[in-house]
């Protein structure tokens, strides 16, 4: 009797917090010049963003407006005030190309004595800006 009272107790404290948190973000594995990189998108912000297919034209967001926004993102970063566009890439996001769903990954270079040389960024369509990791090498 004891032990099923416990176990209904533990189910419904183990289920409630989870009803009223948000998903856990995709995370999208990439690779930019042979650097493992992780891209955290919300399902939400990807739905929001708009379809693109690449036979009809040019894509929402342009390459023009990509580089303002990562300008307007650079500007409220003041360690990021010498970093400069090194690559950018457009790629579709990962299961979810059959929404015709794609983002920008661009690649940032700062001077070669500061802590982190490189920096990346992510961009969808709508031109929210996703955070983005660089995955750790592994230890040996």
């Amino acid at each position: 009797m004891r032990a099923r009272i416990l176990g209904t107790l533990l189910l419904l404290t183990t289920s409630a917090p989870q009803a009223g948190h948000p998903p856990w973000p995709l995370e999208i594995i990439e690779r930019f010049d042979s650097v493992k990189i992780v891209v955290y998108a919300k399902q939400d912000d990807i739905a929001a963003s708009p379809e693109w297919y690449p036979e009809n034209g040019a894509p929402p967001l342009t390459l023009a407006g990509l580089l303002k926004i990562v300008a307007q993102w650079r500007a409220r970063l003041p360690a990021m005030a010498h970093a400069a566009i090194h690559g950018i890439e457009l790629k579709p996001i990962a299961h979810h190309e059959r929404q015709h769903r794609w983002y920008y990954l661009v690649q940032l270079k700062d001077r070669p004595e500061s802590r982190h040389p490189t920096h990346y960024l992510g961009v969808l369509m709508n031109g929210k800006v996703l955070p983005v990791i660089e995955e750790p090498a592994p230890l040996k």
